[in-house]
């Protein structure tokens, strides 16, 4: 059963500045959706249109992460070998990477003034590796990589304590990497074969408790989840449907997406996209309400 309630005006505005949401990429519609973060609802299904700037540019896009950088959103773009900025109104702000710094790139992760950007292949300027980027002078500052390129392919990255967490990808060398904040290889929290393990891990989500929820795309696919110390829980969901991405939802479930669903075990809440990763945030104000109206705010769920 499918259920269409669109909000008018008015109801957006009781929405307030505290109130967390999701922000969920689907790289089919080349597009960000808006989530409710406590039940996965769709709150706006076209909140950041990246197609749309890609279009302009003339590029190809296939968008995978979105964060939240001060007054502004980036998104990291796989195919338009970029970042694309946006102000909390929706307005286009410019890119980052396109002179030939960045290519392949996927996952991103914030710490201090320093966004690291996982990248798969080598750009013009620089190695695959961990880029890194100045967020106040917008510019790729340098690359880093302590390991053989021939054994990495990376995924996404998050910072735990004064590490950085890396998903690796690389046939032979699944698992998740830690590096410290300068690039140095510290060793692997999770090593995998690839076979009966963690095979392909993408998004990388840290529980309330502090375990660690990891998209694991290909087969045996599924969210695993690993404590602190590497330790494996199990899979805590999307059993044998490709999740790349995860996050817990307020009302106990987990959300993933893959390459047909947004969803949880229990319910299907958007179909037809192509998902990638999840953030959080909170919806601005008063701009970001703004940009809600603007962009026609529906309520979806299906079952």
């Amino acid at each position: 059963m499918k259920t269409v309630a669109a909000l008018s005006l008015l109801s957006i505005t009781t929405v307030t500045a505290s109130a967390d949401f999701i922000m969920a990429i689907d790289s089919n519609a080349d597009r960000v959706l808006l989530l409710d973060a406590f039940d996965g609802s769709v709150v706006n299904d076209n909140f950041i249109d990246v197609g749309a700037v890609a279009l302009a540019a003339g590029v190809s896009s296939t968008p995978i992460e979105v964060l939240e950088v001060g007054n502004e959103f980036w998104v990291s773009d796989q195919v338009a070998d970029r970042i694309w900025r946006f102000g909390h109104n929706g307005q286009f702000l410019g890119d980052i990477g396109s002179n030939g710094d960045l290519n392949n790139i996927r996952g991103m992760q914030l710490v201090g003034d320093t966004m690291y950007v996982s990248q798969g292949s080598a750009s013009d300027n620089y190695s695959e590796g961990l880029m890194t980027i100045d967020i106040n002078s917008l510019s790729v500052t340098g690359v880093l990589l302590d390991r053989d390129p021939g054994d990495v392919s990376y995924q996404d990255i998050i910072q735990v304590g004064n590490e950085l967490y890396v998903t690796n990808s690389d046939t032979g060398n699944d698992g998740i990497e830690r590096y410290s904040l300068d690039g140095q290889y510290l060793g692997n929290l999770v090593s995998s074969d690839g076979v009966t393990g963690l095979d392909f891990g993408q998004q990388m989500f840290v529980r309330g408790n502090g375990n660690i929820l990891v998209g694991g795309f290909s087969g045996p696919s599924g969210v695993y989840e690993y404590a602190s110390d590497g330790t494996f829980i199990g899979i805590a969901a999307g059993l044998d449907f490709g999740p790349r991405g995860a996050i817990d939802l307020g009302n106990g479930e987990i959300l993933w997406g893959n390459g047909t669903w947004l969803r949880t075990d229990t319910d299907i809440i958007f179909e037809g996209g192509s998902f990638r990763y999840f953030t959080n945030t909170s919806v601005p104000s008063p701009s970001g309400l703004g940009l809600l109206a603007l962009c026609g705010m529906c309520w979806t769920r299906r079952r």
